[in-house]
């Protein structure tokens, strides 16, 4: 009697059809062509970023952003000096419609490891963080009002009527009307990871506060651009009685606290230039 004998198939990585590297030209532009479902155009990017985005920002295929300053200052270890400092264009087409996640992620390792030669490992780093906590007294938040923003969808944006305000998207940084910035629709973990793009550590939620919140912070948008990431201790980016988020979110109800955490970073053991095409 014959047998069948079952094999383990290992499933092939997901890869563009056709790719076009270039390398840029000094003082080229670094945009690129709008993102469109199958078809990436990124300008000008070095391998560093490519990294960044393949491996800690869309390394599933979903968005992880909006990302916190760590994933750029310190995601990535090792490697030669032209990965920070050649910049490529990156031309590539997928062989069916798949999302902008999907080619800047999974997609990309793929490039990455064909055209790159990539070889990396993961290893733990303790780092400095803030953690978000709820001061004495309570939180003070609003829970967010039904259909007061839209949720995004990278690939399916909402629609702009002609001569209509531009819809408020959940999440995002708005100037409020009265004054002062409006976050809408967030969780917790959500108002960590947007406040994190404007200090010079990961925000950390350590509150337990469950839900979705309205949130208003009385500060302006130069604000926001004055809390830069600086290692001045007296940038108002740092953490303390004047540091300007935190006595923002001390109005909430909530305490922002230097901390540590143990996170993974990116290091890479060998890479190549690729062959331009």
């Amino acid at each position: 009697m014959l047998r069948a004998s079952a094999q383990s198939v290992v499933p092939s990585k997901p890869k563009f059809e056709v790719a076009s590297i270039k390398r840029c030209n000094n003082g080229e532009s670094p945009s690129g062509g709008e993102p469109v479902p199958g078809r990436l155009d990124l300008a000008c990017v070095t391998t560093a970023n490519l990294v960044r985005l393949a491996y800690l920002i869309f390394p599933s295929g979903q968005a992880n952003a909006p990302v916190s300053p760590s994933t750029f200052q310190i995601g990535i270890a090792g490697g030669p000096s032209w990965v920070d400092s050649d910049r490529y264009r990156i031309d590539a087409k997928a062989g069916q419609p798949v999302n902008v996640e999907m080619m800047k992620g999974p997609m990309m390792q793929t490039l990455l490891e064909d055209r790159f030669k990539l070889k990396l490992h993961r290893e733990a780093k303790s780092n400095s963080v803030y953690e978000l906590a709820v001061a004495k007294g309570g939180a003070k938040l609003t829970l967010a009002r039904e259909g007061g923003c839209v949720v995004f969808d990278r690939n399916h944006p909402p629609i702009q009527t002609s001569g209509q305000p531009d819809p408020v998207l959940c999440g995002s940084v708005r100037a409020s009307p009265g004054g002062g910035l409006d976050i809408l629709g967030v969780t917790m973990p959500d108002l960590c990871r947007q406040l994190s793009a404007y200090v010079d550590r990961e925000i950390l939620d350590k509150t337990g506060v469950q839900g979705i919140f309205d949130v208003h912070l009385d500060l302006s948008l130069a604000d926001l651009a004055s809390s830069g990431a600086a290692p001045d201790s007296s940038s108002p980016s740092i953490v303390g009685d004047g540091g300007l988020i935190a006595s923002a979110v001390k109005k909430l109800g909530l305490q922002m606290r230097s901390g540590k955490s143990t996170g993974e970073i990116l290091v890479i053991d060998y890479v190549e230039r690729p062959s331009e095409n």
